[in-house]
């Protein structure tokens, strides 16, 4: 009689807690890979690492492994994302752009620096993590357009026509919102929201 191997069991389907933390954890490994190279050319990461490239993680910000703005900007986004749900579900009516910015505003005070219009405080969980309290060459675009926010929720000034990718790094924590959202549409839709805030080539579109 021949024996056949079992088959293993299918794999349960990931949680909504285990999306997001691959979500925000595969970002920040990733970001953290990069972070060497960010600011050389092609032919300088060749010569530095090889022909692949850089294939592990090396020093950055005077460590391996250290994330970037770009992280820092998700974690705020993530961050945002969760107090707006809160509002939601508490008073029933809350316009999540505004929100996120609020929270963006925290991160602007976290490099050592502060919107001219507005006011975020220095509170929330996000906020009181000192490690992110680290400058790591973050966006002039961002950091100018929060500077000069002035409510809110506004998109950059007209004067701001950037299109650079800083708009869109930081917005992967809004597709984990799909189901609540109702779809694709009104996820794309909130993610070019949310990088108009910095980036007004995005609100011109």
């Amino acid at each position: 009689m021949t024996h056949r191997p079992s088959r293993p069991a299918p794999a349960a389907a990931p949680t909504a807690r285990a999306r997001a933390r691959g979500c925000l954890l595969g970002g920040a490994v990733g970001d953290a890979l990069g972070a060497p190279v960010e600011f050389m050319s092609l032919a300088k990461i060749r010569r530095q690492f090889g022909s692949d490239g850089i294939r592990d993680l090396s020093p950055a910000y005077g460590r391996a492994g250290a994330i970037t703005d770009d992280t820092q900007m998700t974690l705020f986004t993530a961050e945002g994302l969760l107090r707006a749900w809160a509002r939601q579900n508490t008073r029933g009516i809350c316009n999540v752009p505004s929100v996120i910015h609020h929270a963006y505003l925290h991160w602007l005070l976290t490099q050592g620096e502060c919107s001219e219009g507005t006011s975020a405080g220095e509170d929330g969980w996000l906020f009181s993590v000192r490690a992110l309290h680290a400058r790591r060459a973050p966006g002039v675009t961002c950091l100018s357009a929060l500077r000069a926010a002035r409510g809110y929720g506004d998109p950059a000034v007209a004067e701001n026509d950037s299109k650079g990718c800083g708009g869109v790094m930081r917005v992967a924590p809004i597709g984990l919102v799909a189901a609540q959202l109702g779809g694709d549409d009104q996820v794309f839709g909130l993610a070019a929201d949310v990088a108009a805030l910095t980036h007004g080539a995005i609100a011109e579109t």
